[in-house]
């Protein structure tokens, strides 16, 4: 089932890492940061007409302003080591379409020498109406290790940049940081 969380994820790859420190009595204090593939953020334009015309300066613009942000949030956490997945050679990447490409952003990543990859878009449905979601895969199974979204009204920096902080904060860092500074107790 896809709810399978980004804690149960990272449980078990630090447990895999782990093992001989584990076994040997001693307790890791804090959990490595884990290689993470960010891919650029994607837009998925349903409005009328959208798709045919493409992206607007205003947006792609924009789409390079979240990306930045969301590659410095991530960092600044703490939780992850940033991979720039702009860098991959594959044209899905180039093309901006990992959002449809059921789950390859795990294949890339792992070439890339990532632990994850995270893959974020915007679906506009019109100017007022859209919906920001965020995906983190485990690179090595394909695995989707995270999922969540959020709805947001206006096509504006403000907006798109408080969705984005929305989930990075109470959905992904927050919730993680919280079960590595209070481990589960065997």
């Amino acid at each position: 089932m896809v709810k399978k969380t980004l804690t149960h994820i990272l449980l078990s790859a630090l447990v895999t890492i782990a093992t001989g420190t584990v076994a040997s009595g001693a307790r890791a204090q804090s959990s490595p940061p884990f290689k993470l593939a960010v891919f650029d953020i994607e837009l998925d334009d349903f409005t009328a007409g959208g798709p045919i015309a493409g992206e607007s300066p205003e947006e792609t613009a924009r789409l390079h302003r979240m990306t930045a942000l969301a590659r410095e949030l991530l960092t600044q956490s703490g939780l992850f080591d940033i991979i720039d997945g702009s860098a991959a050679t594959d044209q899905r990447v180039k093309d901006h379409w990992l959002r449809k490409c059921n789950g390859c952003d795990a294949d890339i990543a792992r070439t890339l020498g990532a632990d994850l990859s995270f893959v974020c878009f915007f679906r506009k449905v019109s100017v007022m109406e859209q919906y920001l979601e965020l995906r983190i895969r485990d690179a090595r199974t394909g695995e989707l290790a995270h999922i969540s979204q959020t709805d947001l009204r206006g096509e504006t920096d403000q907006s798109w940049t408080r969705a984005l902080k929305f989930l990075m904060r109470y959905h992904l860092v927050g919730p993680e940081l919280a079960r590595r500074n209070h481990p589960l107790q065997p």
